[in-house]
């Protein structure tokens, strides 16, 4: 019996689809990066797609946000710019553009409690990639002096069109460290979503960003984390899917000095750490990039202000407050939707 060739070629091309189509499966992926950990749970993974293959994507993905937003690496594109005191316009890449731009949106809306300029502060308090331990806490003319560098609404300026950053000031120094791991969040998830998977929950030092369902096919559930760390309670769950979620709290990295607490978040209108009730604040937002950022900014502005400030941008907060030694929690009207 004679098969005619067309048929030969509609058997191949079903058979090449049912092995393409077989068993999807489940990842979790781990490592290192931005000075953290990262985990990155995948689900229903098409079996065309080799694992190996998607961790050199996201590694791939992570070093390219390294090499622009890092501190820490003298190479780094924000590094050479920090570093080169010519005054004048700087060539900038896509992603950097992206970052700064984002940056910029936030610091107008939060009224300049989100700052980037920072960097020069940072250091002041011996919280910067230097991690130059304190001698003494510094005085108030240091940081009077210090201020003077600090103002991103006048320091930053961009030209989107050219993709270039115009420094006035020579000794600008930027620290992308309040939204730089959110933005590396953002881009695994572009990477995961260019691979055809759409289904993620990306987590790096706890900032995360959310797509599709989990194993269970359900939202992705996740646990806001309890800032008396000794406690070890979850103090919120939420479900939520398609939406990046960060926490910036001042119970982690900090120092005491003459029995005083004082936290690595400077409040950029003092030049000092913050020393208000606020413990932590957790944004859930669309994208990781404006979680992040809005969390540094929310909580160095604090509850009482950051509340109204929530209310008024429509952003999904939870506040955390220490009052009487016992924490309280304060919801943005779009967080209480959220379960």
């Amino acid at each position: 019996m004679k098969i005619i060739p067309s048929l030969i070629s509609f058997i191949t091309f079903l058979l090449l689809l049912s092995c393409s189509e077989g068993k999807k499966y489940n990842a979790e992926i781990k490592g290192n990066t931005m000075g953290t950990y990262y985990i990155i749970n995948i689900v229903d993974i098409p079996p065309r797609l080799n694992l190996e293959f998607i961790e050199k994507e996201i590694k791939k993905t992570l070093l390219q946000a390294n090499s622009i937003l890092s501190n820490w690496d003298e190479k780094s594109e924000i590094s050479l710019l920090n570093n080169n005191q010519r005054i004048g316009a700087f060539k900038i890449s896509n992603e950097l553009k992206e970052v700064l731009k984002n940056a910029n949106i936030i610091n107008l809306k939060s009224e300049g409690y989100f700052d980037i300029t920072l960097d020069p502060l940072i250091e002041l308090w011996g919280f910067g990639y230097k991690k130059e331990k304190l001698e003494k806490i510094p005085a108030d003319h240091e940081i009077n002096k210090t201020l003077l560098l600090i103002n991103q609404k006048k320091f930053v300026n961009i030209d989107e069109d050219k993709n270039e950053i115009y420094k006035k000031n020579k000794f600008l120094k930027l620290n992308l460290s309040a939204i730089g791991k959110g933005y590396g969040i953002d881009l695994i998830g572009r990477k995961l979503d260019a691979l055809g998977l759409n289904n993620y929950l990306i987590n790096i030092g706890g900032d995360l960003l959310t797509k599709g369902y989990n194993k269970k096919k359900q939202d992705w559930i996740i646990g806001v984390e309890n800032p008396k760390l000794e406690e070890k309670m979850i103090k919120e769950i939420v479900n939520v899917t398609n939406k990046g979620i960060a926490s910036s709290g001042d119970y982690k990295n900090f120092f005491m000095s003459n029995g005083k607490r004082y936290s690595h978040i400077i409040n950029p209108k003092t030049g000092k750490p913050i020393s208000h009730r606020t413990k932590s604040v957790t944004v859930i937002s669309h994208n990781a990039t404006y979680a992040d950022g809005w969390a540094t900014a929310l909580l160095a502005m604090g509850r009482e202000k950051g509340l109204i400030l929530a209310e008024k941008e429509k952003l999904a907060v939870l506040f955390i407050d220490e009052i009487d030694k016992k924490l309280i929690k304060f919801k943005s009207s779009e967080f209480k939707k959220l379960n």
